[in-house]
């Protein structure tokens, strides 16, 4: 049995021990996966749409994201409100506490 290089183990040990914060400890892989990446196109864009989020599902059904992204709001980590300048269209902003979460770990 071969063992991990230190800084492989102490990447892996940060990870799982990210993964037991909350919220984190409460969503599934891909509800975490999808968090990371609207973020991540946040960063880029600044700001986010409910089309974004079908964008990010790539070998996903638009349901299949759509439900991630309502468990994601569900979890209060995200609010979802009508574009000021288009009714038809869908706004995904990060909530306080996705904030915070971010926050923290950045400062890791």
């Amino acid at each position: 049995m071969s063992r991990l290089p230190v800084s492989e183990l102490r990447l892996l040990n940060f990870l799982v021990s990210l993964r037991r914060i909350p919220p984190l400890s409460e969503l599934s892989g891909d509800e975490e996966r999808m968090l990371f990446e609207l973020r991540a196109l946040w960063e880029k864009k600044r700001s986010l749409s409910v089309a974004d989020v079908y964008d990010l599902g790539a070998g996903h059904s638009a349901s299949t994201s759509y439900r991630q992204l309502i468990a994601l709001k569900d979890k209060g980590l995200l609010n979802i409100s009508v574009a000021a300048d288009d009714g038809r269209k869908r706004d995904v902003t990060f909530t306080k506490a996705a904030e915070a979460l971010f926050s923290a770990l950045a400062k890791e």
